[in-house]
């Protein structure tokens, strides 16, 4: 009698969970294979309504099932796209219409792509090509800043031509993108090495052969939890635009910066709008664009020039700008980036005379103080091994900025593996070395316990510095050549980071040492600042594709 009551109640609730699960269906799902592989985990399938400007991406499970909820697609028309290295769609512009409150099925077909070179990330071609890892860290630090590494390894360019190319991308601004280029205010000729760099770059283009002549090797597609996430992309209204930052407020918008103009951008991620603003202030022969963007006490951006010395306010109540320069200081300075305090005091710096300034926008006044400790030899080269991997000559230079509770400011020496702290009481420096020499520290945010999480670009780390023990953490990523932009825990205690050479974002759980890695949906985006959305019920990750125009965010489902 009991096994007849226990069967029956089964039945009830997997009846129950079956009507539950069906209840609501999915708007889309289906199967995705190939011949290669059948069924295929791993590929990123992306719906954008024809016309739309919000694209969705979910990724296939190790069935090769994948799904989109009922809740993320409209009833209309959208056009399917997928991204999986090494594949292309056998149906190239495949089309689905959901209905409402029915399931869509399409299963996708996907074959050996004919031009897998055209599919590789810009760690992928550093994976491939032969070199030093002198040649290669040239090539990963002058050239990813502004695009891929595919426009130098399609080429056909000889040792001269590429000296002649140097010059021309040695003048133009980081600002700029090869489809928006900038000329930098400074110019110059060419640089020591640029021969040598010259020979080694049409070594490995298709100068002497129409195929590449080493293996092209590629980074494993998403398994397992990495593909438990949904993406969403927010086209913004210029194509061309170059999003280097974003940040969330209270409300739940994303503000964020141009890097080639002066504009500012607020987007609306529930109705998918944007609104930009342009900032009137310019300097003649100067790109206006902005690189740092932080939220002040009362939700009013500020932003840092990235060529020149001006600093703004953006008022949201008023929607004006109100811009600001540092007085006395040398005619280099460039006050990238910056970060509002507590007390309504702003925190600048000045890496042209070694100097940090606060700034109250209420008298206008500026307060110097010395960006390193006095005993710090500041004009010294020496040699950098990051890890025992880099090589050069370095010089001290604070890159990222930010403050925490009580006001301290903490910058991330890229230039040699330092963080600094300024006191705000009592305006003393202090430095503290990386555990990694030369770990290439680059942006940073402060949790609601005042600890630092930082992006190591050099040493391919995370890292957080405990101000109360003065001691650091240091946890390697599992991606080669990733190099962390910037370090974010979110309230589920997670760190979060992005890449400018791989289009993958990280989560990593201190706790459990685990990586989560979420592929994106295209090439090429570029992640520059990130932030973490804390104020609904799970963390949502924001960030601008800088070189894609677009914004985006991620869920993980997990």
């Amino acid at each position: 009698m009991f096994r007849i009551i226990r069967a029956l109640i089964l039945i009830v609730f997997a009846c129950s969970v079956a009507f539950a699960e069906t209840s609501v269906p999915p708007a889309l799902t289906g199967i995705v294979t190939s011949d290669a592989e059948r069924r295929m985990e791993g590929v990123v399938v992306s719906a954008k309504p024809t016309g739309g400007k919000i694209t969705v991406s979910v990724i296939s499970d190790q069935k090769g099932r994948y799904t989109f909820p009922a809740d993320r697609l409209n009833p209309g028309e959208y056009e399917i796209s997928i991204r999986a290295t090494g594949y292309d769609a056998a149906i190239p512009n495949m089309v689905a219409t959901v209905k409402d409150k029915r399931t869509t099925a399409l299963n996708i077909k996907l074959n050996k792509t004919h031009d897998l070179a055209a599919q590789l990330s810009s760690a992928e071609w550093l994976m491939s090509i032969p070199g030093t890892q002198q040649q290669k860290e040239k090539l990963y630090r002058d050239c990813v800043l502004c695009h891929t590494l595919t426009p130098i390894l399609s080429s056909t360019y000889n040792a001269e031509e590429w000296k002649t190319t140097l010059v021309r991308m040695w003048n133009w601004s980081e600002g700029g993108s090869i489809q928006k280029p900038l000329l930098a205010p400074l110019r110059s000729g060419p640089r020591p090495g640029d021969e040598e760099f010259a020979r080694y770059l049409s070594s490995i283009n298709l100068s002497s052969s129409p195929t590449h002549t080493f293996d092209l090797k590629t980074l494993p597609r998403p398994h397992g939890a990495d593909t438990k996430v949904i993406i969403t992309e927010y086209d913004l209204p210029r194509p061309n635009a170059e999003p280097h930052e974003a940040a969330v407020d209270r409300d739940g918008k994303v503000w964020y910066s141009d890097q080639a103009e002066g504009i500012v951008g607020l987007l609306d991620p529930k109705t998918g709008a944007t609104k930009e603003w342009l900032d009137p202030s310019e300097k003649a022969g100067y790109p206006g664009g902005f690189h740092d963007l932080e939220l002040d006490r009362d939700g009013n951006p500020w932003l840092g020039r990235h060529e020149y010395n001006g600093v703004a306010k953006f008022d949201r109540q008023t929607e004006k700008f109100v811009n600001y320069t540092i007085p006395n200081v040398s005619p280099h300075t460039r006050p990238t980036f910056l970060v509002p305090s507590p007390d309504g005091t702003v925190w600048l710096k000045d890496n042209a005379d070694f100097k940090v300034f606060k700034f109250d926008p209420r008298s206008g006044e500026f307060t110097a103080y010395d960006e390193y400790p006095p005993d710090v030899n500041l004009k010294s080269e020496e040699p950098a091994t990051v890890g025992g991997t880099r090589s050069g000559q370095v010089h001290h230079s604070i890159y990222g900025m930010n403050a925490d509770s009580q006001g301290n400011v903490y910058g991330a020496d890229i230039g040699v593996g330092n963080i600094t702290k300024i006191d705000a009481k009592t305006g003393k420096t202090t430095m503290y070395p990386t555990p990694t020499p030369n770990s290439g520290p680059r942006r940073m945010h402060v949790d609601s316990s005042d600890r630092v999480w930082i992006g190591e670009w050099w040493a391919n780390k995370l890292a957080m510095f405990d101000p109360e023990t003065e001691r650091f953490q240091e946890w390697p990523v599992p991606i080669p050549w990733y190099g962390p932009y910037d370090a974010a825990l979110d309230k589920a205690g997670n760190v979060w980071t992005g890449s400018m050479s791989v289009d993958t974002i990280l989560r990593f759980s201190p706790k459990t040492g685990q990586f989560r890695q979420y592929a994106m949906p295209r090439l090429g985006i570029n992640v520059r600042r990130i932030d973490v959305d804390n104020n609904g019920k799970s963390p949502i990750f924001w960030v601008g594709e800088n070189r894609q125009a677009k914004i985006a965010k991620v869920e993980p489902l997990d």
